[in-house]
Formats: structure tokens, sequence, C-alpha cells
């Protein structure tokens, strides 16, 4: 199992967060395990608001409105990103081009945009298997 050891920051997927912040979740406890490496190692989070949003959507809808407000009590702690224009196009032209053979969604790819773009190809915590489908190098 891949730890975070070396590690200075990391980008953060909503798959995680849903993970971190709903005990029923699955990965729940592999989660978990990932965030007090964060604490412990003082590991810095980046996300951006897209992330932010799905997260919070699933967390509300599949989880409950209680598991939705920690989340979003939360958000303070982490380097969230604001995305441009040009990165929104850029993530539409993956978009396009990954999704004839299979299915990611438009946030995936954006994420894809900033983690091999602005943030140096930075480790992805994620439990999605489109991040790593699309070459990014994820933990989770």
């Amino acid at each position: 199992m891949k730890t975070l050891k070396g590690l200075k920051a990391v980008y953060c997927d909503a798959s995680f967060f849903v993970a971190l912040f709903s005990k029923k979740d699955t990965k729940h406890r592999r989660a978990l395990e990932l965030f007090k490496e964060i604490e412990e190692n003082k590991i810095a989070i980046y996300t951006c608001w897209f992330i932010i949003s799905e997260a919070m959507t699933v967390l509300l809808y599949q989880y409950g409105y209680s598991e939705a407000l920690a989340f979003n009590q939360s958000v303070d702690i982490y380097r969230v990103l604001c995305t441009t224009e040009s990165q929104h196009y850029q993530a539409m032209a993956l978009f396009n081009l990954y999704g004839k053979d299979r299915k990611i969604s438009f946030v995936d790819a954006l994420s894809r945009v900033l983690i091999s773009g602005e943030l140096k190809n930075m480790p992805a915590l994620s439990f999605d298997k489109d991040f790593k489908s699309m070459g990014l190098t994820t933990i989770g």
C-alpha cells in the first residue's frame, strides 16, 4: 500500500473527500490513514472548487447533510485553486479525447489539466480509476 512518505503536497479528488467524510464509504478507513499521514507530515492539500462542489453534492445526496456540512466546514484547510477559462477549454478537449473510449467526468479532465500543468504532476489522492487511466500518479 502506497504511503505519502516524502511528499510535500498532494491533490485531492472528490472520491477521497467523500471517503474521508463518510463513515459508510467503503474507502473510509484508507482515507483516514492517508489523512493522518497528511497531518503528521504537514503535507499541503490542493484541490479546486469543482472538486469541492462534486464532493459536497455526493456527500449530501448519498450520505446526508451532516457529512456534507462537515466537509464544507473543512474547506479552509485546503489550498483551493481557481480555474481559468483556458483550463476549462483544455479540460473540454481532454473530455472529448478520453470520452470516446471510456467515461470520464469534466471535473476529472479539469483535474488532469491542473495536475499536469500548474501542479507539476503532483500525486493525487483518489479512489477514482479515471485518474489513473488518464496517466496521473494516484495514491488511494
